[in-house]
């Protein structure tokens, strides 16, 4: 995928030099290309059907041959809609600048017959591929063809150009209409999307507008198109919607879409193949996402693979013979169901556990830990690794990402963490976080000097906060990389404290999402790329107070200023995130959201999250929830399933009761660009500023209380 353009757009179009295959513009000719409107006797309908053509410049004056551009119209629309987007203008000003070749563009009238969706006899796709046969006898063609189309006519080049894909070298969607019960499977275009090979000869483009009431169905051929590994353009266009006023904006990159597929110019061919180690076979041990433990111990294995009994131990029948392959003998009572019975097992008691391989694990599964260290953090003396054939599991491909809750290293945590000293104050999760490709942390306070004490008014009255720079060395200590600057007591000591902030973290070299001098910088997407993965992410506050949200607008309350990203300002977040779906893997968005001391979400934050994922975001995270918070697999529109976890709780926070001491932290488990599972890490603060793993009894009770009494899932 491509960076992100200052228009939202997710793909900057190439401007192609004249390469072999593109026949620069012979200026000595003075014929002008052509546009006229034909009929013709269609060999299926048997009667008279029109389609407007348009020939190249010249092509009346010479004897050459032309790749053929097949364009059909939307719903509602006729054989005009492409000339009246500028289509002609915007192709005879490529061919003239060399970056496409002169071409042959054919654009039928569909009339109804293109809403019915009939493929036996006389129908749309019958008809089309009969005046393509024709064309070939009335105009000097090379045999290269391209198809593309708007809206319903998107629906139809799809048909056709994944059907017939050997006719065509490219297809394009402009706002394409897909729909799972639209067609039967031989004909619906995202099941034969979904039996496209990777290594396809076919260029594919997608393109929809951030308010198209199209998105759901063309979102969800991208991911079936990600799902299959096959290379495709997606194009989201901020503010745009499902009109000829937007498709008349992007008419020019189409064109050189099609310019570059026709031309055979930068062939995309067979995908090189990956310079990757041979792998393994991993298994993990794995329960139901709400299951109440969060490790195994090495006796289990031990006692396994000697063939005892392991009461707990659940396994699907397939992954049973899997294991007797691998020499482990089973004993004749162990708890084999069928496969489609294992994860209602595993969901129906919270106490089992099952072995699986590492590709088979999915987001409501959760990986455990051995003797509470992560299995992949132990591989050299892990016991279930197998030499393969056919490895599952290539350690170069996965990322991840660990995400931690309220840190405020302010107030009464400020003396704690003084009194522990730095290293004792990280030393409870340090080994943990530090092994993350990522770690998060999300900070409210400030840099001052002086700090607690204000040299001036703080903007945050008795309840302003500060951070002391002796300790922000904790950070270092901890190895952050990404620190979320969505807090809403950033400002509390002045702008000017939070800019010497944020210098002060980028001369660290931490990744900042969420804040910024200005609101360009707060709004700003982090894009990380690791291990074949390309995240990206987004971080805004939700709830104020004004004075923490950056503004570039100097007549407003508070004037100019550095701060972070209002989650709901001017409506952002509706555009900047199915844009940087469009151009990433995983989409991560990380919210300050007000504060509700519950450990459910209120209905607003749940609606508001899933509207988030809704919009395009995979992971939602709270991050400034004082209490650990519920979870929730929210399946979309656009047949993804999405992770929300309502809230984290405290990191480092001066707050005592039972719940607010107590915390989550998120481990995302991305493997190749896919959220495969999340890993939990159930914390408590000791000494007011010592975040560690909970163990033995208290961990039961909060699992327990979180997953039994405050279930929602």
């Amino acid at each position: 995928m491509r960076s992100l353009a200052a228009s939202i757009s997710v793909f900057i179009i190439a401007i192609f030099a004249v390469a072999p295959g593109l026949r620069a513009f012979d200026e000595a000719c003075s014929e002008a290309g052509t546009l006229s409107r034909e009929a013709y006797q269609s060999g299926v309908s048997t009667h008279e059907r029109k389609y407007t053509v348009y020939t190249p410049p010249c092509y009346h004056a010479s004897e050459a041959s032309y790749p053929l551009l097949l364009l059909l119209h939307g719903s509602n629309a006729d054989d005009g809609q492409w000339a009246r987007l500028g289509l002609v203008n915007a192709l005879e000003s490529a061919i003239r600048a060399g970056s496409a070749p002169p071409m042959i563009v054919l654009m039928p009238f569909g009339g109804s017959i293109a809403n019915k969706n009939e493929f036996n006899g006389v129908s749309y796709d019958a008809i089309l591929l009969d005046l393509l046969d024709q064309a070939r006898d009335r105009y000097r063609l090379n045999g290269r063809q391209a198809i593309g189309g708007i809206s319903r006519g998107g629906f139809w080049a799809y048909h056709l150009g994944l059907r017939f894909a050997s006719r065509f070298v490219a297809i394009g969607g402009h706002s394409p209409y897909f729909d799972l019960n639209h067609a039967a499977p031989a004909y619906n275009p995202l099941d034969l999307a979904d039996a496209l090979s990777a290594d396809t000869h076919l260029r594919v483009w997608l393109d929809r507008g951030t308010t198209d009431h199209a998105a759901d169905g063309v979102d969800r051929m991208h991911l079936i198109l990600r799902k299959r590994g096959v290379p495709h353009e997606y194009v989201v266009h901020a503010g745009g919607d499902h009109s000829e006023a937007t498709w008349g904006q992007f008419v020019e990159d189409y064109v050189s879409f099609y310019g570059a597929a026709l031309s055979g110019a930068d062939d995309q061919g067979a995908p090189l193949a990956a310079s990757v180690d041979a792998g393994v076979e991993l298994w993990l041990p794995a329960a139901g996402f709400g299951s109440l433990l969060t490790s195994i111990e090495s006796a289990d294995l031990t006692r396994l693979r000697a063939g005892e009994y392991l009461g707990r131990l659940i396994l699907g029948r397939s992954n049973a013979d899997r294991l007797r392959r691998h020499g482990i003998e089973l004993h004749p009572q162990s708890r084999i169901v069928p496969d489609n019975k294992l994860f209602y097992e595993l969901w129906r008691d919270k106490l089992n556990f099952t072995l699986l391989p590492f590709d088979k694990l999915h987001i409501r599964l959760r990986p455990l830990w051995l003797d509470d260290v992560p299995v992949v953090d132990q591989l050299a003396r892990y016991p279930l690794v197998f030499q393969s054939g056919a490895p599952n599991f290539m350690p170069e491909r996965l990322t991840r990402v660990t995400l931690s809750g309220t840190t405020a290293l302010a107030r009464h945590t400020l003396p704690a963490v003084e009194a522990l000293g730095v290293e004792r104050a990280a030393s409870g999760i340090r080994d943990y976080v530090r092994q993350a490709d990522y770690f998060h942390i999300t900070h409210e306070a400030s840099i001052a000097p002086g700090c607690p004490e204000a040299t001036g008014p703080v903007l945050g009255g008795s309840n302003s906060m500060c951070m002391r720079r002796d300790q922000a060395r904790l950070f270092d200590i901890l190895d952050v990389d990404v620190v979320d600057l969505t807090g809403n007591h950033i400002n509390d000591y002045g702008y000017a404290a939070f800019e010497d902030t944020l210098d002060h973290f980028e001369e660290r070299g931490y990744a900042l999402v969420g804040g910024g001098r200005n609101l360009a910088e707060a709004r700003r997407p982090l894009i990380l790329e690791r291990n074949g993965s390309r995240i990206g992410w987004l971080a805004c506050n939700n709830i104020g107070p004004y004075y923490a949200f950056a503004n570039d607008d100097p007549e407003a309350l508070g004037g100019l200023r550095a701060g972070n990203a209002y989650c709901r300002g001017a409506g952002w977040l509706r555009d900047a995130l199915p844009a940087l779906a469009a151009e990433v893997d995983l989409v991560l968005l990380t919210v300050q959201y007000r504060e509700s001391e519950a450990f459910k979400p209120m209905r607003q934050q749940r609606l508001d999250f899933q509207t988030y994922a809704e919009w395009g975001a995979d992971v939602v995270i709270g991050t400034a929830e004082h209490k650990p918070m519920t979870f929730e697999f929210y399946q979309t529109r656009r047949g993804e399933t999405a992770f929300l976890h309502f809230g984290l709780g405290n990191l480092f926070f001066d707050q005592l009761p039972w719940g607010n001491r107590r915390f989550f932290m998120d481990t995302l488990y991305i493997y190749a660009g896919e959220l495969l599972a999340v890993e939990l890490f159930p914390g408590i603060i000791e000494d007011r500023a010592r975040p560690r793993l909970l163990a033995g009894e208290d961990l039961f009770n909060f699992l327990h209380f979180m997953f039994i009494q405050k279930n929602e899932f």
